[in-house]
């Protein structure tokens, strides 16, 4: 066999030896692009509460807390019960020794703190000016038991009113602004205040709700105060099935802002129903101390 003839048969048998390895290995996945049905926003909001959760009370028996504030983490465990429309009671604890429980219901809030016996007492608009967004009994519950809410950008008129609903990283995304709106807003300071002058508020909050279009779970809440650049995002994942209605296993919530603050909640041991205990009582020893 002459060299040519040498050289053609080691190439073929090169050529063979590809196919024969190519052919072996598991063929790769061809990810097609998810086709997403558009619907308007009621149809989006309507689908996902019909799958929330429905309960009278809510009962989660086990949270890991993991708190990281500007790089310090702190880490609890605890639960929450709520009696829908009516109380949320928290527990917390650090190892084996409580450490304190929070009782909020439509108007006020108490915060117990076993270490140094003291009990905080408070009107909800106190945790408003706190955090400087509007944060009452219903955002609160909605929060806790993966319900959707919306901050009004007019108290008067219905939730999501305004609100339009686009398709973005393969899920429904429904905004309070537009995102061309608001890059007009950035670009001309006139324009925003004419908006915020005509919805007559204080502040403007741009809110984003991503849903999956499968299962229509809420995945993520982004909101954004356009005038002071803070802001909020709240993650959910890890769905299970309770009692045949899905809830989250991990809660993920990130602010923004002059400072970073990053809260991470494991949820497990999860009852609908069949909590009969909101007793909260408090020593008199408790040194009381109010927030108005």
């Amino acid at each position: 066999m002459n060299a040519y003839n040498k050289l053609i048969n080691s190439f073929l048998y090169v050529i063979v030896l590809i196919l024969f390895l190519f052919g072996c290995k598991q063929k790769e996945k061809i990810v097609v692009p998810k086709r997403i049905k558009h619907f308007s926003v009621s149809r989006v909001i309507k689908l996902v509460n019909d799958r929330s959760l429905k309960y009278e009370t809510l009962s989660v028996k086990k949270v890991n807390i993991s708190l990281s504030n500007e790089g310090k983490v702190t880490s609890v465990r605890g639960s929450y019960k709520i009696r829908r429309d009516s109380v949320i009671q928290i527990y917390a604890q650090k190892l084996a020794i409580p450490v304190g429980k929070v009782e909020v219901n439509t108007d006020s809030f108490k915060v117990v703190y076993f270490i140094d016996q003291q009990l905080f007492v408070g009107k909800n608009n106190y945790l408003s000016k706190l955090l400087g967004i509007d944060v009452d009994f219903g955002v609160l519950q909605a929060l806790l038991s993966n319900k959707l809410f919306s901050f009004h950008q007019d108290p008067k008129e219905k939730d999501f009113k305004d609100y339009v609903c686009e398709i973005e990283d393969n899920m429904y995304k429904i905004s309070s602004i537009r995102d061309r709106k608001l890059k007009r807003f950035n670009k001309n300071e006139e324009a925003l205040e004419r908006y915020r002058n005509r919805l007559d508020i204080g502040h403007l909050i741009k809110q984003d709700i991503y849903i999956d279009p499968d299962s229509f779970v809420v995945k993520k809440m982004v909101f954004n105060d356009l005038d002071t650049n803070k802001g909020v995002k709240l993650e959910f994942s890890r769905y299970e099935k309770v009692m045949e209605q899905w809830f989250p296993g991990l809660m993920e919530i990130a602010l923004t802002g002059q400072k970073k603050v990053e809260l991470s909640l494991e949820l497990s041991k999860i009852s609908l129903d069949d909590e009969k205990n909101f007793g909260f009582s408090v020593s008199p020893k408790y040194k009381k101390q109010f927030f108005e």
